[in-house]
């Protein structure tokens, strides 16, 4: 058994706020930034995020990516009985 990709969605969505707010204020230094991150995370079985890197990114701010990995890390998916998995996720940041 593993994590949906669902469940993972689930856990990013209640920590929007959080992630957004690290780009809202990287975005009053920098009006122009904008783009794609795509995130690998390994989620062990007791929920916790034991790595996150950045794949891709569109950002070319190395301090907001520090920032997010960072974020990333302290999100908790829940203890479960499932092996440890390796997810890539996309978040989009664009200007609202």
């Amino acid at each position: 058994p593993s994590r949906s990709y669902e469940e993972i969605s689930v856990v990013f969505d209640k920590n929007k706020g959080a992630i957004y707010s690290l780009y809202s204020r990287a975005l009053r230094k920098d009006p122009t930034l904008q783009g794609k991150v795509v995130l690998e995370i390994t989620i062990a079985a007791s929920g916790q995020v034991t790595a996150c890197k950045i794949v891709s990114s569109e950002l070319n701010n190395k301090r907001l990516e520090r920032k997010l990995i960072a974020r990333v890390k302290l999100l908790n998916f829940g203890a479960r009985d499932v092996e440890v998995m390796v997810v890539t996720y996309p978040i989009d940041f664009l200007p609202s």
